[in-house]
């Protein structure tokens, strides 16, 4: 994806041909219209602009994580923008909504594309910090392939690639990831089909 545009940004006459933004180059996205790329550096010259200061200036636009710049040549610019990745399907009865890998929610329907995951409330709302609870135990446990997830009351259900459940306290999920570790280091995931984590002094388990 990658979008050029030419145009001379308004600079005090004294340094527009010497300091003027001349030409812009995105790369990464093709989702920053001319008009937008107009109204983000028309304040700017190709001297004093900087990452940080573009950054502040694409904050507004919540698809973008990351953005890069470079100089070429004098009077141009590429923008190298990292976008937001679509991460899970939020499934509350009958709504159905994607969120981003931070749980920004996308305004278009896009729940069909492929590799992502499933997060399922039945009791309760969709929450920002739920996402970075549903990425701490996909990092401990990415070799389960975890891909679907149920969150009811203080507990969130991970389902592996083999139909295994792991239950986690939301509310206490480090204690409840290093209990999981400690026990399956010790015993094979196979010989059980639910293994709730989430308790104080005890792991409930069912073969």
């Amino acid at each position: 994806m990658c979008a050029l545009l030419g145009y001379y940004a308004p600079t005090l006459p004294i340094v527009k041909d010497i300091a003027g933004i001349k030409k812009v180059k995105v790369i990464g996205t093709d989702k920053l219209s001319e008009n937008d790329l107009k109204n983000i550096f028309k304040t700017e010259n190709w001297i004093f602009i900087s990452e940080d200061r573009l950054k502040e200036k694409l904050k507004k636009y919540q698809f973008i994580k990351d953005v890069k710049i470079l100089k070429p040549k004098l009077g141009e610019i590429t923008m190298m923008v990292e976008e937001k990745k679509p991460f899970a399907n939020i499934i509350q009865g009958s709504k159905v909504f994607t969120v981003d890998e931070e749980g920004s929610i996308y305004e278009t329907d896009i729940s069909n594309l492929p590799n992502l995951v499933n997060i399922y409330y039945n009791d309760s709302e969709f929450q920002k910090i739920d996402i970075l609870k549903i990425k701490k135990i996909m990092k401990n446990f990415k070799d389960y392939k975890l891909t679907k997830f149920i969150i009811q009351k203080s507990q969130i259900a991970a389902e592996t690639s083999n139909r295994k459940i792991l239950v986690f306290s939301k509310d206490e999920l480090d204690d409840s990831l290093n209990k999981a570790k400690i026990f399956l280091a010790n015993k094979n995931i196979k010989n059980y089909t639910y293994l709730n984590f989430s308790f104080d002094e005890m792991v409930i388990g069912k073969k």
